[in-house]
């Protein structure tokens, strides 16, 4: 919380432990960073991140569901938590970005669209297709004892177009994201991690945004990419 914003613990053994063991695993050791957040609908305390054949275009996708590259966002919780059970047979690289470096240089280099980021913005929350599914915050909201919090998702925001209520996207709003695609390319504020069994990654949503790289899963089940998900409130 007071450093680079991440961890990464190695060496988790996770080879020959049941799926119900590899649950638990993820569980206690997330136990020492925070408390467990429920997640999704049914409000599951892991969830499984794998390909089950999920069309990412398709607007009620999550992020979990499919294998195609992910924009850089934040999960809606003070830490997300990581642990590889077996990487893909080629890609899914997880890329990490400092939220606050970004922040500073669109400060720096454009004053002028500074000031959007801690104006209200459309987020698809992915629940329905009524007003509920949708909610309007800041990208960037100053926190009580120092600093910011940047709270950013592209693929999100721009899936809320299709809200009825939802006002289209204005040409300084569009400008705003085609510059942050642009910082978060930017290897001065990147960082990649090749995620191996029995990684475990600790993220704080609060500094870093993260993606992750399209990936080829092998053909037999038992083999393909899998990680387990939780979020973490401290």
């Amino acid at each position: 919380m007071d450093g680079p914003g991440f961890a990464l613990l190695q060496g988790v053994p996770v080879d020959g432990l049941t799926g119900r063991q590899r649950e638990l695993a993820a569980l206690v050791l997330a136990r020492h960073v925070g408390d467990v957040v429920p997640q999704g609908p049914d409000g599951r305390l892991v969830m499984h991140v794998r390909d089950t054949g999920a069309d990412p275009a398709e607007a009620r996708t999550r992020s979990h569901e499919h294998r195609a590259r992910l924009g850089y966002h934040t999960d809606p919780t003070d830490v997300v938590a990581l642990l590889c059970l077996r990487p893909a047979k080629a890609g899914g690289l997880s890329s990490i970005v400092s939220s606050v470096a970004v922040h500073n240089e669109v400060v720096r280099t454009r004053p002028d669209l500074a000031a959007l980021l801690y104006e209200p913005w459309w987020h698809d929350l992915r629940r329905c297709d009524g007003p509920d599914g949708f909610a309007a915050k800041p990208l960037c909201v100053r926190r009580p004892g120092g600093g910011i919090s940047f709270s950013y998702g592209p693929d999100y925001l721009r899936s809320a177009q299709r809200g009825a209520h939802v006002p289209p996207f204005t040409p300084a709003q569009r400008e705003v994201m085609d510059l942050l695609d642009r910082l978060t390319a930017d290897p001065r504020f990147a960082f990649t991690m090749d995620l191996r069994e029995g990684d475990m990654q600790f993220l704080n949503n609060h500094v870093v945004l993260h993606s992750r790289t399209a990936y080829e899963d092998h053909p037999e089940p038992h083999r393909r990419r899998h990680l387990l998900r939780l979020w973490l409130a401290l």
